[in-house]
């Protein structure tokens, strides 16, 4: 199990330096994360396991002592070595107060930091019983090179025996785990990094009592593992890859495919090593997103064409469309069983899909953006690209709002109607833009627009002026608590229910409860 290091310092350049330049590698640091305020390392720290902190003690959001005091309340076990500018007597009395490792004077050499890191990666190791590393780090190294390598493969494979690292008959397995949610722009490197670690630790624990089974774990790209097997009598690469599949689904909640190499002897590894980067660039994971070598070939064959002229017709044509989507969804299925359904073949297709889609709503004189909001639809699309499972999941999609949309009045006038239907009978509920589009089968932009143009309110303004409303008939009518009352047209927020009351009255509601019973 790797060390990882949290980085904290205001100076950016600083932590930028000693991210790149300081040898982690050889400290054993397997992971470097880096904030530069107290917010920053806080956040962290809340979302990922940190076992030490380097920090600046100095900083203009709240100083490294404060950070190092808010670790200990939480009982984080986190051990922290603390760099300053200044040799302050009373910061130094407060950080071995709360326990800091050391307390470093900038400016500092690599060589220096690197001796103080390394003398608390051992103190951890020890106290953790953490080895040097798991399995044979020579093993380890080799097959990092060797996989990353597109050149003297067969060299290394050559020279590996020579040099008794492995036996030519060695049988080995890759199997390669390739995430497929991509995570978002703004949290990328935080995702990868916890995707490293939660796949590192679950490799571990899975193969506990058959250790010597892992050759190797080498991180191949962003979202791709490759693990590296030694195949033994008792054990199943089939078994292990669905049973290690459920172990990483129940801790990331990501979907991810496996695929699994057959069994070779070592010296033919580079056949496995080029099949396995084939299946990566050329087969689509079905629904359980488990490939196997054995039942996998890149089939040279031609783009099978869909119909799509003849479900554009027999769409206009139908009282429905769901025939269309059923239709849709049986040809991936025929094309997945003939073994016509390649990564290139899927991205095409679905290209040629949502082409269909435009021409439809075209021809209906409808607009793709009345239907589908960008934000939703992008990411429905991003998956289609990466699984059968994808690509049926957004061909639902679709058709779920084309049908609902077929078999409602979707008129100006009928769709402002449903809306503002919909608001009276459930004005204690959500009533987000979400919400609202979903029950018309239109995106939020698209019934916004047309809110606005067919009433002259936006849908934000409508809603608080028709809960104001029914807030004063309650307040006329019944004896209900002002508290009940907020809540039974949607308010949560006690003081923010009268503050809008107030604000669109000019009334709290205790005073307009006492004026309506005084005129009366």
């Amino acid at each position: 199990m790797g060390i990882r290091i949290l980085i904290v310092d205001d100076d950016k350049l600083l932590v930028k330096k000693l991210e790149e330049t300081v040898n982690w590698e050889k400290l054993g640091i397997t992971m470097v994360f880096t904030a530069n305020n107290i917010r920053q390392a806080q956040s962290i720290l809340g979302e990922y396991p940190v076992d030490i902190l380097l920090c600046d003690i100095d900083m203009p959001q709240g100083n490294g002592l404060e950070l190092l005091e808010w670790i200990r309340n939480r009982k984080l076990d986190v051990e922290c070595i603390f760099l300053s500018s200044y040799a302050n007597f009373a910061y130094a009395q407060m950080a071995l107060k709360l326990s800091s490792r050391d307390y470093l004077l900038k400016p500092i050499s690599n060589a220096e930091l690197e001796a103080a890191i390394g003398k608390v990666v051992k103190t951890i190791r020890e106290r953790k019983q953490i080895p040097e590393a798991l399995g044979d780090r020579k093993k380890e190294k080799f097959w990092e090179n060797l996989l990353v390598q597109d050149v003297g493969m067969e060299q290394m494979i050559s020279r590996s025996v020579s040099n008794k690292l492995y036996r030519k008959e060695d049988p080995i397995c890759l199997i390669l785990i390739r995430m497929l949610e991509i995570p978002a722009k703004e949290n990328y490197k935080k995702e990868i990094a916890l995707y490293d670690f939660v796949i590192r630790n679950i490799v571990s624990e899975f193969f506990l009592e058959q250790p010597e089974q892992v050759e190797a774990l080498v991180h191949q790209s962003d979202l791709e593992w490759m693990l590296v097997l030694r195949e033994t009598d008792d054990a199943s690469p089939l078994r292990s890859a669905a049973d290690l599949k459920t172990c990483l689904y129940g801790a990331l909640k990501r979907r991810c495919c496996i695929y699994v190499g057959e069994t070779e002897p070592f010296f033919r590894i580079k056949g496995s090593v080029e099949r396995m980067a084939s299946m990566e660039k050329y087969a689509v994971p079905d629904e359980e997103e488990i490939l196997l070598d054995k039942d996998w070939s890149l089939i040279e064959k031609a783009y099978r064409k869909a119909p799509w002229d003849a479900w554009i017709r027999e769409m206009e044509q139908s009282e429905s469309v769901i025939p269309v989507k059923e239709s849709i969804l049986q040809f991936i299925d025929d094309c997945k069983a003939d073994g016509g359904l390649r990564t290139d073949f899927l991205g095409h297709f679905i290209y040629e899909l949502i082409q269909m889609l435009f021409r439809y709503l075209n021809d209906q004189g409808l607009s793709f953006g009345d239907f589908f909001d960008s934000g939703e639809f992008d990411a429905y699309e991003k998956d289609a690209h990466t699984s059968v499972w994808g690509s049926k999941e957004l061909i639902r999609y679709l058709f779920e709002k084309l049908e609902g949309n077929k078999q409602t009045d979707s008129r100006r006038e009928n769709v402002i109607e449903q809306l503002e239907g919909y608001i009276e009978q459930h004005l204690g509920e959500d009533l987000s833009r979400s919400v609202l589009a979903k029950k018309v089968y239109l995106s939020e932009d698209y019934i916004s627009k047309l809110f606005v143009k067919e009433t002259g309110m936006s849908i934000p303004n409508y809603i608080a002026a028709r809960r104001m409303e029914r807030a004063k008939e309650y307040l006329r009518n019944s004896g209900l608590p002002i508290s009940k009352i907020a809540l039974e047209v949607g308010y949560n927020n006690f003081s923010y229910f009268s503050k809008t009351f107030r604000d669109m009255t000019g009334y709290t509601p205790n005073e307009y409860r006492s004026k309506m019973r005084g005129s009366n």
